[in-house]
Order: C-alpha cells, then structure tokens, then sequence
C-alpha cells in the first residue's frame, strides 16, 4: 500500500494582500471629488435679551444683535451690529437690518431676512430662495427667522455669505426681549446641524 505525500500548501504572499488593499482605498478617494470644501467650525448657539430701540430700557442698553461676535451690542455712531429690534404698530417685534438704521463709516453691512415656518429646532437648513435683503421684518415669538450675512470674513471664500436663525422666546414689561439662536461659521453652508455642518 502506497501513501499519497500531503500537497504542500503555498506560502500566502503578504505583499500581494498589501498591494491589493493599497489599490482598493486609492479607488476609493478617487471617487470622492479633491476640491470639495468641507465645514471647519461646529455651529455656534447663542442666547441673547436686550431692549428694544423704543422702550423703556436703561440709557445705552443694548439692542442689536452682532453675529459675528453672537452677542447683544449697543446701537450707536459705530453702526457695529447687523439687525437691531423695535416694536411696530401692532406690537409685533420688528427687526431691522443695520443699513435701515444708519450707515457706518466702514461700510453698511448687507443682511437678508426671511421668516421660516416650522419649530426653532426643526428648522435646521437655510433655505435658498426667497430672501429679502435690507428690508425690516415683524415676528411675534415663536416665529423663526433665518439670516442672511454678506461677510468680509469670506471675501477670499467659494461663497460670501453666512448663515444664521434665531427666535424670540419672550417679551417682558418695558421692551425686554429674550432670544436664542444659533451661528453657522463656515463661509456659504447652511445647515443647522449641531457640530460640525456637513452642507
């Protein structure tokens, strides 16, 4: 009786394995497009109370809003605010771009306005009609506005524009007004996604 020798197996080549792995993910990022901007900065929220231009706040009490820095800012010769707040006729909350209250010697600053149905957290995408720029806007609280901004911070950038929303929570006795919003940083996306935006 004669016993068959086992085949001796064949060495895996390492190499061959690396080699092919190497061609599969440069597949891969050859599909995906190299100039394609990506966001740098998370969205920024914000909270904010200041007065309106014509109630009865303290003297020099803030009431504009500067997105930029995300913060209630006075208004005055400087003009360093992008929309301030009053009241109008029916006691809505009028917002007002910067250009309409005075023109800074640095430049006015172009802001488009656009209320946007929806709750202040559903409403997570600017959208990309319908804007109105310059031009006052009334809200009652609860509504959600969504902002436009021309920034010199993107002069160099695919797109000059930044984005952002805010909503009125609450009016108190004497023109108080409580806010909250938030900021995407990152020059021409307009989502509202917390974190990073991926659009």
């Amino acid at each position: 009786m004669s016993i068959t020798p086992p085949i001796p197996r064949r060495p895996v080549r390492r190499g061959r394995a690396v080699a092919f792995v190497a061609l599969a993910a440069l597949a891969v990022s050859a599909c995906s497009d190299p100039f394609k901007v990506t966001a740098q900065y998370a969205n920024t929220p914000f909270a904010f109370s200041l007065f309106a231009l014509s109630g009865s706040g303290p003297a020099n009490a803030p009431a504009a809003i500067d997105f930029g820095t995300l913060g209630a800012v006075r208004v005055d010769g400087s003009f360093g605010f992008d929309v301030a707040f009053d009241f109008d006729g029916t006691g809505k909350i009028r917002v007002i771009p910067q250009k309409l209250v005075g023109t800074s010697i640095g430049g006015s600053r172009t802001v488009g306005l656009q209320r946007v149905t929806g709750v202040y957290e559903t409403v997570l995408l600017a959208p990309s009609k319908g804007w109105v720029l310059d031009s006052a806007l009334s809200v009652l609280p609860g509504e959600v506005v969504v902002v436009r901004l021309t920034s010199t911070g993107c002069v160099y950038q695919l797109s000059s524009e930044l984005y952002a929303k805010f909503v009125i929570d609450s009016v108190k006795a004497g023109g108080l007004i409580f806010g909250r919003g938030m900021t995407n940083p990152n020059c021409g996306f307009k989502s509202f996604e917390p974190g990073i935006p991926s659009k």
